[in-house]
């Protein structure tokens, strides 16, 4: 969108803009014309080291992260050959490597699983990756990984879905709800249901993503994401 001097402000594909660094970026003519043409494929392991060499004792060229893009070239026998975005080429583990088409449709059990498999990654606010993670960016990314495009934060996420209309107590909530709090108006967490009271978030509280409850006495129990709970929103 706009450059300054070394820093380029760019437009996500979840429509939020920022700014980043040149220096992260890649104009490698042969890589770029593969990543807007061809078919790319999404890794599958929440840190999967791409290396020089296919084999023990190789070179990291990168690490990569659950929800990465990337250009698959070939695989030879356990081994995957890929394209980076700075043109470099390097090897994956085959196998981590599903087509961008073929993410799982979404179902209750499989939202939450996928979300309870990044139980302990550390919180990080902007944290959008399982290198570290905030409340909107773990939601953002489990329903991703599933094919489903929300928005980046927990404000306007809140906006998309169907409202599930409130009961009593905490039975009418059902996996992969979306629940959203507020400290006072504006709704500024959000978590996954686990059914009934439970849910699954990462917190700056907890300084991770971790399992907890609104229900009192049950374990995990936060009085304080109780009082703060406004709305649930079912999105598929």
């Amino acid at each position: 969108i706009e450059q300054r001097e070394k820093w380029i402000r760019c437009l996500c594909d979840d429509g939020m803009d920022g700014w980043i660094h040149r220096g992260y970026l890649s104009d490698e003519p042969a890589a770029v014309e593969s990543y807007l043409t061809e078919e790319l494929s999404v890794v599958r392991a929440i840190l999967l080291r791409c290396q020089s060499e296919p084999g023990p004792g190789a070179e990291t060229l990168a690490n990569l992260t659950d929800g990465s893009l990337i250009f698959a070239v070939e695989t030879k026998e356990e081994w995957t050959r890929v394209l980076l975005p700075d043109g470099r080429s390097g090897w994956l583990p085959a196998g981590t490597l599903v087509e961008r088409g073929s993410l799982p449709h979404p179902n209750v059990e499989s939202i939450v699983r996928l979300a309870k498999a990044y139980l302990g990654i550390p919180y990080l606010w902007g944290g959008t990756s399982t290198l570290a993670l905030d409340c909107s960016g773990l939601t953002q990314l489990v329903y991703r990984l599933h094919g489903i495009a929300i928005p980046r934060n927990s404000f306007d996420q809140a906006s998309v879905g169907i409202e599930v209309d409130r009961g009593s107590g905490w039975d009418w909530l059902r996996e992969g709800d979306l629940l959203f709090f507020a400290e006072n108006e504006r709704i500024d967490h959000v978590a996954i249901s686990t059914g009934g009271a439970g849910i699954i978030h990462s917190s700056m509280s907890n300084g991770c993503v971790a399992l907890q409850s609104l229900a009192p006495g049950a374990a995990g129990y936060s009085s304080h994401l109780a009082e703060m709970f406004r709305c649930a929103k079912r999105i598929f």
